[in-house]
């Protein structure tokens, strides 16, 4: 490249390397003008004698105006060291006004033509601003003095955080002050490698002229909460949450627990996860990240209460109001629609056919055999159970999708109208009970899961573990871990209707045969929970007077009273977490309770 002359327009190479490194004079001495958007659109890049529609846009974001004359758009191409000898004066702007726009456009015929702005300089080809995306741009005053500057020289910026190829670099509007030395973060990038946006048409995906509100960038996404203990007292959560949009002046705070930002600094990374140490159960969070200018986000993560597991030996009498079991009880979703299994006078009602949800019902994992047994009946109607596409509808369950235990419904074998099937883990019924059933008439079924040897025996209204039994299939493959039962609805050849009442599930056979040795812990119900009203009710499948305690997370009690029609008066509660002891005659259990 020539010597450059050394004019009010062009400088000497020399010039440049000594305004690159005196970067002290404060570019507040020339007022207030910043690049706030490079483009470079998609459909525009005038090749092949197509539309040129890049520019570059000019913003006075000071309270005063500026006086452009002799000031001008410097271009170093690609990784250039030495700036391009082409550049554009800003003399024809004159005084930009405060929070005026200057448009320079590499066409300006095709520029006025396409968008709804007029640009004020025609820049010609292969200057400034006819950038493809990959080039860095300063903006030089009168003194030759580079105010404002985009992108690394030196450095290609195909495939850089200054990429900008087919999409557009656009200044964040939070930014105040021009900025002579190149910083990313004060820019919003979209581009044809997928950054922002990716590649942007014009007009729609530009708005020379225009500078939008102030945005934050900043969000959090993905609670998490996890108990640190699951114990009958008040247990603590870790709360956690991630983040994108960081690396600011960002300042983290949580209206409960500890902030822990071990896992990602809002301040200094990008992305990240914040975490929420030592939040009491049933206390939602409200996390807060503020930059002290644009952003003030706040996120709140919902209260989880960590109730204790049920343990073994356990009862469900499903003594509910009629309506969906889940939300009813203890039982929990794991499939299909929610509130499709219902509860009906006292019974579960598993239906193959259009509804389908899963429950299951967890309990404290116990090692060998567990056993489980259940009152049931098929509704009945109008031929007997046929096909051969059999759908389990109880089972045993692991912790995650691992299924044990599986009782089919199947086609009868000698003119009854139904039997019963069993499989250890297959999902179909391999073992058959030798003798049919009649629809509408109770039996009381009995499975035994050997989690040592995986293997599986049924019994029909047995009353000692000798009596006649079938088995399921040796699996080739191992056990599972048993963490709960679990009800089934799907579809099937004949979509029967089956009821379930009077749920045991033990560790042994004879306590599957009495109610007197399971746990009553299903016995109580307590609702709404968490109680907003004031007003708690709490029903029992007992019989007799319902005396409440209550205390508070100290261990004080607060309540001590009979409950009257069912209802407990807790309006003179603050809110939080207490512990509700309810007795009736010899059956006691403890609740949580939370009040909102």
């Amino acid at each position: 490249m020539g010597e450059q002359k050394l004019t009010k327009n062009i400088f000497t190479m020399k010039k440049i390397y000594i305004l690159l490194l005196t970067l002290t004079i404060s570019s507040l001495s020339f007022g207030q003008v910043i690049i706030t958007e490079i483009a470079d659109p998609n459909n525009g890049g005038g090749y092949n004698g197509g539309l040129n529609l890049r520019f570059v846009e000019l913003h006075n974001v000071g309270n005063t105006s500026v006086n452009l004359t002799d000031w001008y758009l410097q271009r170093w191409t690609n990784a250039a060291s030495d700036p391009s000898a082409n550049i554009i004066s800003l003399t024809p702007i004159a005084e930009l006004q405060s929070g005026g726009f200057a448009i320079i456009a590499a066409s300006k015929t095709d520029f006025d033509a396409t968008y709804s702005a007029v640009a004020d300089i025609d820049g010609g080809t292969g200057g400034p601003a006819d950038s493809n995306g990959d080039d860095q741009i300063a903006l030089v005053n009168s003194s030759n003095v580079i105010v404002d500057f985009f992108g690394v020289i030196g450095e290609d910026g195909s495939g850089t955080e200054h990429e900008f190829e087919d999409g557009r670099a656009e200044r964040k509007v939070s930014i105040t002050a021009p900025n002579a030395t190149w910083t990313a973060s004060e820019w919003n990038i979209d581009n044809d490698g997928g950054a922002g946006a990716g590649a942007l048409d014009a007009p729609s995906g530009y708005d020379p002229g225009q500078w939008g509100t102030p945005t934050c960038d900043f969000s959090m996404s993905s609670p998490s909460v996890v108990c640190d203990a699951i114990t009958a007292g008040v247990d603590t959560n870790t709360v956690t949450v991630n983040f994108t949009g960081g690396d600011g002046t960002y300042i983290v705070t949580a209206d409960s627990g500890t902030v822990d930002l071990s896992a990602g600094d809002p301040a200094t990374d990008t992305t990240g996860t914040i975490t929420i140490t030592g939040v009491d159960e049933g206390t939602d969070v409200i996390i807060n990240v503020t930059d002290g200018d644009i952003c003030d986000v706040d996120y709140t993560v919902s209260a989880v209460t960590c109730i204790p597991a049920l343990t073994l030996p356990l009862s469900e009498s499903f003594t509910y109001t009629d309506g969906s079991l889940v939300g009813n009880s203890s039982w929990e979703h794991s499939g299909g629609a929610t509130g499709n299994l219902l509860v009906a006078s006292g019974k579960a009602v598993v239906q193959h056919g259009t509804p389908d949800e899963d429950l299951f019902l967890p309990f404290t994992p116990v090692s060998g055999s567990i056993y489980f047994a259940f009152d049931f009946s098929v509704i009945a109607q109008e031929n007997p159970i046929s096909g051969t596409d059999n759908e389990y509808f109880a089972h045993l369950k692991n912790d995650a999708y691992g299924f044990a235990a599986k009782i089919d419904i199947v086609p009868p074998s000698a003119g009854g109208d139904f039997s019963v099937g069993i499989a250890t883990l297959a999902n179909t019924a391999n073992s058959t009970w030798a003798t049919d059933f009649n629809f509408d008439t109770d039996y009381r079924v009995t499975v035994k899961y050997d989690q040592v040897n995986n293997t599986t025996d049924l019994w029909i209204d047995a009353t000692a573990e000798t009596d006649v039994s079938i088995s399921g299939e040796i699996p080739t493959s191992g056990p599972i871990a048993v963490e709960s039962f679990a009800l089934r609805q799907s579809d099937s050849s004949t979509n029967e209707g089956v009821l379930i009442d009077n749920l045991t599930i033990a560790q042994t056979f004879s306590e599957t045969l009495s109610s007197n040795t399971v746990s009553t812990m299903t016995n109580f119900r307590l609702y709404p929970n968490p109680a907003k009203s004031g007003f708690i009710n709490i029903t029992s499948t007992g019989s007799g007077a319902i005396q409440a305690n209550v205390f508070d997370i100290l261990g004080k009690q607060v309540i001590n009273t009979a409950v009257a029609n069912g209802r407990l008066d807790v309006s003179p509660l603050n809110r939080g977490v207490y512990i509700v002891k309810l007795t009736q005659g010899a059956a006691t259990t403890t609740k949580k309770l939370i009040v909102q």
